[in-house]
């Protein structure tokens, strides 16, 4: 379970510390370290996780600074010190022991955590003892959390990882050589030096890598307010004058540092240019519009004017981005030149031409023709057109019966005659507006054109046994109307009866003595309505 928790690499005991007069040499007497969670421990362990010493272990029979050699946090802290350009003599006249680095140097001690600090903690202040304990910052992850390289007196190197939240957090921060941000190639600019034109800054090359970047522009040796992104476009202030960036570099756990760019030649004259071309939007139909972007300029115009032309030539008052296309305008090739204006500016145009011609418009329909009436014999027919848009458009109604064209009576109603009679029939809308192509519609045809039939019936039971009908349908404007009367009973059909010339009989034979009910219905045909069913109770004698 150990093992799955961070703890302590090791408690600092309570050390007792002799100061030998004639050298200042720190006698540590027991081990010391700081509570932490530990990354690696031993030379090798370390150094294959990546995790070096920086060259200590075939030195540290070395004394640096007059500390012990060997395993000794004051001697492993001193070394790195001396490797990192400080000369191989204690700072300081006191004694050596960890707990005096950071009361012997106030001056360079405080509570922020740098790369290449040292680490300190005082005499008896969690987890060191009696001397105090002194580890190498090699990474600064938060204000509240730190990687460091360290040492131990009867112990081991190691590297851990320590939180200000796990109580031991070091008593403070010695800088006595700091690792510093480095600028080794300096910021750069790029771009022409022109009014409107944009320049780019590049951070340069800083070490260690993994910094981020501000910029601040300059013109003339001065700051420019507010220009601090990575670009900046110049403008007409800056004319004559020459540009620079200074670009700070930050990271945490070093100190930030500045370094400028060379400066560029002196900013140029402005040259309006359009560096995107204006295009036309939209379709060129009658009644449709065509809209015209400006395009863009640098530097931004300060107006911009609009000319439209049909086949090159001028139209007389479209000088406005969008333009309302009529039907004057079919089959031509519309453009549209934009001038930019600023001052102090050569004036510029550059034309867009649509892509097509001015096509026809395109009525649309908002609504079927719808056709209404019963397709009988002597009925109206009534037509209503639909809806179109554009609103106002011309309709022109004709008939047709069976796809022939009946006169055109320019009428929406239509009475049925004999001549329809077993025909279909529909109508025809014709859509018309000046400029546009014409819309034509049908509505769907109707059934049949019939004459509604009618069915007259006789019953009796002359004989004993025997039931009789005597039928007769007639159905206007027919003279001699034909087909089948279907006569059921008992939802069975017992007969069924073909007319001639409107008329038909029907005997039943074998009936049983009683009341029978039959159900009577003409077929209809093909210029005939069937008839509804007609029931009659006839008494078998």
């Amino acid at each position: 379970m150990t093992r799955l928790v961070p703890r302590l690499v090791r408690a600092l005991a309570t050390l007792a510390v002799v100061l030998l007069p004639a050298t200042g040499l720190a006698f540590v007497a027991s081990p010391a370290s700081a509570t932490s969670t530990t990354l690696c421990t031993g030379y090798a362990a370390c150094t294959k996780l990546g995790m070096s010493a920086h060259g200590y272990r075939k030195v540290d029979h070395t004394m640096f600074w007059r500390m012990y050699s060997g395993h000794n946090c004051t001697n492993y802290a001193a070394f790195r010190m001396v490797d990192s350009g400080m000369p191989n003599v204690r700072p300081w006249s006191g004694g050596g022991n960890a707990t005096f680095w950071g009361t012997e140097n106030p001056d360079i001690t405080d509570g922020i955590p740098a790369v290449g600090a040292v680490a300190w903690w005082k005499a008896n202040v969690k987890p060191a003892g009696s001397a105090g304990h002194v580890a190498y910052v090699e990474q600064v992850i938060s204000p509240d959390e730190i990687i460091v390289s360290q040492d131990s007196w009867g112990g081991d190197f190691s590297w851990a990882r320590i939180t200000r939240a796990g109580g031991s957090w070091p008593s403070g921060f010695v800088h006595f050589n700091d690792v510093d941000l480095t600028n080794t190639a300096r910021p750069a600019v790029s771009g022409t030096a022109k009014v409107g034109a944009v320049l780019t800054a590049s951070p340069g090359t800083w070490s260690p890598g993994g910094a981020s970047y501000t910029y601040q522009w300059r013109s003339g040796g001065e700051i420019i307010p507010g220009a601090t992104a990575p670009t900046y476009k110049i403008k007409l202030a800056q004319q004559g004058q020459r540009v620079a960036v200074r670009v700070t570099a930050t990271k945490l756990g070093f100190p930030s540092h500045d370094a400028s760019s060379t400066l560029t030649p002196a900013v140029l004259p402005g040259v309006i240019t359009n560096t995107v071309a204006p295009v036309i939007s939209g379709t060129p139909v009658v009644d449709g519009t065509l809209t015209a972007s400006a395009g863009t300029w640098s530097p931004a115009p300060t107006s911009l004017t609009y000319q439209w032309s049909a086949d090159d030539q001028p139209i007389a008052g479209a000088t406005a981005a969008r333009l309302k296309l009529d039907a004057t305008m079919v089959g031509k090739q519309l453009s549209v030149a934009v001038k930019a204006t600023r001052e102090g500016y050569v004036d510029v145009t550059s034309r867009a031409t649509a892509s097509a011609l001015v096509a026809p418009g395109t009525l649309t329909q908002t609504r079927a023709p719808v056709l209404t009436g019963e397709p009988r014999l002597g009925a109206t027919l009534s037509v209503d057109p639909g809806a179109y848009s554009p609103a106002g458009s011309a309709v022109i109604v004709r008939w047709i019966r069976d796809g022939v064209w009946l006169p055109d009576t320019g009428l929406s109603t239509y009475t049925l005659t004999a001549a329809d009679l077993g025909t279909r029939l529909q109508a025809r809308v014709a859509v018309v507006r000046p400029g546009y192509t014409t819309l034509a519609a049908r509505t769907p045809s109707t059934a049949r054109v019939l004459a509604v039939s009618r069915l007259q019936i006789q019953a009796s039971s002359p004989h004993p046994g025997r039931a009789r009908f005597d039928l007769t349908v007639t159905a206007p404007g027919v003279d001699q109307v034909t087909g089948i009367v279907r006569i059921r009973a008992e939802g069975k059909v017992v007969a069924e009866v073909t007319l001639r010339r409107g008329v038909g009989h029907a005997v039943l034979t074998g009936l049983p003595a009683g009341r029978a009910t039959y159900t009577l219905r003409f077929l209809g045909g093909e210029t005939l309505t069937a008839t509804v069913p007609v029931t009659r109770t006839v008494r078998i004698s």
